[in-house]
């Protein structure tokens, strides 16, 4: 069986994540969870957000196109509390109606548009009624985009994806991040954002109604 390119790239030694500091929005967000509520992180990487919520009491679900071993370097009890599955963004099963937070950082430029609309439907099932999604998206830059990595990258302009995220939440909250980050050590600058978007409304919706 041949090897995802992420995979291969990592064994290459092409790139490497060494924080384990969660990411910016995640940190700002998560404050008010509690230990009974539910949390999946889509293409965790090696899982920085993940630990940081376990450890904050949350039942947390994660997983990636690829397995970075990380679990394997937990204390027993915390891996005791992490559910890790290897799989790719459109064939994990999701848990309807079940999720208090759905957190996707820097995933969505590797979809491309029909992709990322059907990212965004999982998604929606996936919420509890008052669940929230925070969403950081790296347009352009970053450590992934290196030429050594080959995989397809594509630029969804952000106001198409508020326009889509508001037919889906009431509320959503778009923040430009900085061009540098305090936790990775990115060669050149990027562009990112960090949105938050809560309170799903009820929708009944095929995989066209996003477009």
């Amino acid at each position: 069986m041949n090897k995802h390119k992420w995979e291969q790239a990592w064994e290459d030694k092409t790139f490497e994540i060494k924080t384990l500091i969660p990411s910016i929005l995640v940190s700002k967000y998560t404050k008010d969870l509690k230990s009974e509520d539910h949390v999946l992180d889509v293409g965790c990487g090696n899982a920085r957000n993940s630990i940081f919520l376990v450890k904050q009491g949350c039942n947390v679900e994660c997983f990636d196109v690829m397995d970075l071993e990380w679990i394997e370097k937990l204390p027993t009890a915390l891996q005791n509390k992490i559910q890790f599955q290897k799989s790719n963004v459109l064939e994990y099963s999701y848990n309807v109606s079940h999720y208090k937070a759905i957190i996707v950082t820097r995933v969505i430029q590797y979809l491309n548009s029909e992709e990322l609309s059907f990212l965004f439907q999982k998604i929606h099932k996936g919420l509890k009624p008052d669940g929230f999604l925070l969403l950081s998206y790296t347009m352009e830059g970053g450590i992934f985009n290196k030429k050594e990595i080959d995989v397809p990258t594509h630029v969804h302009p952000i106001e198409s994806v508020e326009r889509t995220l508001k037919k889906i939440f009431k509320k959503v909250i778009i923040a430009e991040g900085g061009k540098t980050s305090r936790h990775v050590n990115y060669s050149s600058e990027v562009l990112t954002y960090d949105i938050y978007a809560s309170d799903p409304y009820n929708l009944d919706y095929s995989m066209n109604s996003f477009r």
